[in-house]
């Protein structure tokens, strides 16, 4: 698990857990964002590298802004280098 899904998924579940009157649970959050709960677990453990469709599905369900889940993050993980 790369430092960068750790603290976003931490974001991801403080986001949800934040949720007024009472916390979303993980089923609710995936129902509203059309994203499987099961999923957002991952997500919110650092297993998962979601696409920024699935990031921007959850914030929007969350109603909170994309950029405050990503804002300041580590730096990702390195990629291919696409000429090995």
């Amino acid at each position: 698990m790369s430092e960068f899904a750790r603290a976003l998924g931490e974001r991801v579940r403080a986001a949800r857990q934040a949720k007024v009157p009472k916390a979303f649970s993980l089923e609710r959050l995936g129902r509203r964002s059309r994203v499987h709960w099961t999923y957002i677990g991952q997500i919110e453990r650092g297993e998962a590298n979601p696409s920024i469709v699935v990031l921007a599905r959850i914030a929007h369900a969350l109603e909170v802004d994309l950029a405050e889940l990503v804002a300041g993050l580590p730096e990702p993980p390195p990629g291919k280098d696409p000429d090995e």
